[in-house]
């Protein structure tokens, strides 16, 4: 699960002497990253979960293809007055395509999204901070 919170943000604002105006923006900047989060999240899905093999009686390895439930349930879920977004897709195998298991490789979808997603959230706070300077 990838997720990006900020706490206090009373604190945080007078550490930073963000003004009001620019502190009420970082519900939209969280809003948009966790959009673009679930946004990357699911394009990889597509492109990473193509299906697998099962053994059919009688008919040998058949290709099972992908139903997209994990997909599906990869959305963004805002909460914490917009201070927090979350993207954690709920099917119960989700963990086993991300990390892998002994008997399948690995096929992550959300720390990829997350490691391109991150840096531009950052970046979007980084240019609130400046321009309250």
């Amino acid at each position: 699960m990838a997720k990006v919170k900020l706490e206090g943000i009373e604190a945080l604002n007078k550490v930073l002497k963000i003004k009001k105006s620019n502190a009420k923006k970082i519900p939209d900047v969280v809003r948009k990253h966790g959009a673009g989060l679930s946004d990357k999240t699911q394009s990889n899905m597509l492109k990473q979960y193509t299906g697998h093999y099962e053994w059919k009686k009688g008919r040998g390895k058949v290709l099972v293809h992908p139903t997209g439930a994990t997909r599906r349930s990869a959305v963004v879920e805002i909460t914490d007055s917009g201070h927090t977004a979350t993207v954690a897709p709920n099917t119960k195998y989700f963990p086993y395509l991300e990390y892998g298991t002994r008997f399948m490789k690995a096929r992550p979808t959300l720390r990829p999204a997350f490691m391109r997603e991150a840096p531009l959230f950052k970046k979007d706070i980084e240019k609130l901070i400046k321009n309250d300077s």
